[in-house]
């Protein structure tokens, strides 16, 4: 699994510590010329490290568990909470354990304070001053691999894989054996479609770390890519020999079944990841990978089911983020079922979910910009084109204040959107080409608009390029297989 290809990042600091005293306290910090880490306790930073090491190969459940170790011994230690917030399920214990790493970051090193605000500005999604506070942190410890990574990571996260590439080879020439950058420059390279460099960062990814599960896992995710899913199947069961409870390898087999033309198989998987699940997260991992092989099939009301079960489990939870994100899921699903009135509602309910919520206001605002989207597709999908286009150009105007580059890109997703539904297809053409290419829906849609313009040999392409993408647990992937290649296999 990439670390990144989350909404949120594990945090990667310096290794190697070393003892000080400070006012008759006993101070852990981790130092020379990578990012001090401080800590009031050498048992405390020794729990951190191990936590570290569990979270650099994504086994969340083990990293929690040291990082709270970490704060029993001090329950100052500002990146302790940080990166127990990335492990922790649910959105509530995330921004709860980001607050109390905001509260504890003045008496943190510099260099932490930066990742912190880092953090913040991420999950704000105010890209522009995380890549600016990222690129401080870099230049104050340019010999520091672990803090380039973070900053690969943020280039990656925006899709700009170049700038990401170019971090992650800074970072191996500061450490060329911290498999995770391998692991990532693995992932940038298969984005751009350069398949052999994937293939050999991941083996060496593999080679660096070989009791790693997650180094498996992402090997096995480039050849699931490639169409090569026995294969594939073959290096998640290995990642599973490894860990047993490793989340992203049940649902990879899964996934690799589903493209196959096997759900139920797919789904007999996902049965025994719910019978091992260690908390709430494993479980909603599960349903929703079943509710995209019930789409693949094109048994979308059986998906909608699905994920009605994992609502109703994040609002016993009292979990904002999780119910308002089970929302827009849910009027995803009722476009496909052409209930654009169903899928209103669901939108509709998400943003008021989000506007009650104690969620920082930061978060609220890009709350309301991704609903000006989902409304604006809304009216397109009803016929109402003025209102779509109007409601298109405030989420434009919006995305504009930031400067998001992946919101850039959905600005061009939206406005082909509207000209399909109009038949405008040459400019639908237009702009879902400048849209995100690695979304199979919006190369799908590209063939749509072909095939509207009589263009039958490239829609049959971009149709194609579509369905073999083989995106992971993308319920876009699974709404185009239901429309191209489920529907070519005999039942």
């Amino acid at each position: 699994m990439n670390r990144s290809r989350r909404s949120t990042i594990i945090l990667a600091l310096g290794m190697g510590f070393f003892l000080t005293h400070c006012a008759k306290e006993e101070v852990a910090t981790i130092s020379l010329e990578k990012v001090p880490v401080t800590t009031k306790s050498t048992l405390a930073a020794e729990e951190f490290q191990r936590g570290m090491n569990y979270a650099n190969t994504l086994q969340t459940v083990e990293a929690a568990t040291h990082f709270r170790l970490a704060l029993d011994a001090d329950p100052t230690f500002a990146s302790a909470w940080l990166n127990l917030a990335y492990v922790s399920p649910g959105t509530g214990l995330f921004v709860s354990c980001l607050d109390s790493a905001k509260a504890y970051a003045s008496i943190a090193s510099e260099g932490e304070q930066l990742i912190i605000l880092a953090a913040k500005y991420g999950f704000e999604g105010n890209t522009t001053k995380q890549e600016k506070t990222l690129q401080k942190l870099v230049e104050m410890y340019p010999g520091d691999e672990s803090a380039i990574l973070l900053l690969g990571n943020y280039y990656f996260g925006l899709q700009q894989y170049h700038q990401a590439i170019q971090s992650y080879n800074q970072a191996t020439r500061a450490n060329n054996n911290l498999a995770i950058l391998h692991n990532q420059l693995g992932y940038s390279q298969r984005a751009l479609g350069n398949y052999g460099e994937a293939e050999k960062a991941f083996k060496f990814s593999i080679k660096l770390n070989s009791e790693n599960p997650n180094a498996y896992d992402s090997y096995a995710e480039l050849l699931m890519e490639m169409g090569r899913f026995n294969e594939s199947i073959e290096f998640y069961a290995k990642a599973l020999e490894l860990d047993p409870n490793f989340v992203a390898s049940h649902i990879g087999i899964a996934c690799n079944y589903a493209f196959l033309g096997e759900p139920g198989k797919a789904r007999t998987q996902l049965e025994v990841l719910k019978e091992i699940a260690r908390n709430d997260i494993d479980t909603r991992r599960a349903v929703y990978t079943e509710a995209l092989t019930y789409v693949c099939e094109g048994e979308v009301s059986k998906a909608v089911q699905s994920i009605l079960s994992n609502l109703k489990l994040a609002q016993e939870r009292q979990d904002v983020g999780n119910i308002a994100n089970d929302l827009v899921i849910l009027g995803n699903l009722y476009f496909e079922l052409n209930q654009p009135s169903e899928a209103l509602i669901s939108f509709n309910r998400a943003i008021e979910v989000i506007d009650k919520s104690n969620l920082p206001q930061a978060v609220k605002v890009n709350g309301h910009t991704t609903h000006l989207f989902n409304l604006s597709r809304v009216f397109a999908a009803q016929g109402e084109f003025e209102k779509a286009k109007e409601t298109s150009d405030l989420f434009a105007e919006q995305v504009g204040i930031r400067n998001n580059p992946i919101q850039i890109k959905l600005i061009s997703q939206l406005n082909g959107i509207i000209a399909l539904n109009e038949g405008e297809f040459q400019i639908a053409i237009d702009e879902l080409e400048k849209a995100n290419q690695l979304n199979p829906y919006n190369l799908f849609r590209i063939g749509q608009a072909y095939d509207g313009l009589g263009d039958h040999e490239k829609a049959a392409s971009y149709t194609l390029r579509a369905e073999e993408l083989n995106v992971l647990n993308s319920m876009d992937q699974a709404v185009v297989l239901s429309k191209t290649k489920f529907l070519r296999t005999p039942s």
